[in-house]
């Protein structure tokens, strides 16, 4: 089961299993603008990347929207994963 800290001094999201760091996302606040910038995401753990940078946006961007802020990717594989989570949630209605 996966949990996912903001490590706010570092401005990164973590994204750990039991015991040990899979995935960190890079960001940027705006709060003038209550824009979040996901800079840079990379999986730590080589295991199962794709899966760790998935679910790492996955909650990275319900985090965003729960705080009310606009999402500006400028990584590109943040991006790539927030398309495949995209197209997963039209495929799938429990979302």
């Amino acid at each position: 089961m996966y949990t996912m800290l903001n490590n706010q001094e570092a401005s990164k999201f973590d994204l750990y299993l039991p015991g040990r760091l899979v995935a960190s996302l890079h960001y940027k606040i705006d709060e003038e603008l209550d824009e979040v910038m996901f800079v840079y995401c990379e999986a730590i753990d080589d295991t199962d990347p794709d899966a760790h940078c998935r679910e790492l946006m996955k909650q990275a961007l319900e985090d965003a929207r729960g705080r009310m802020l606009t999402v500006n990717v400028t990584c590109p594989i943040a991006l790539k994963y927030m398309e495949q989570n995209e197209a997963q949630s039209k495929l799938d209605p429990r979302g």
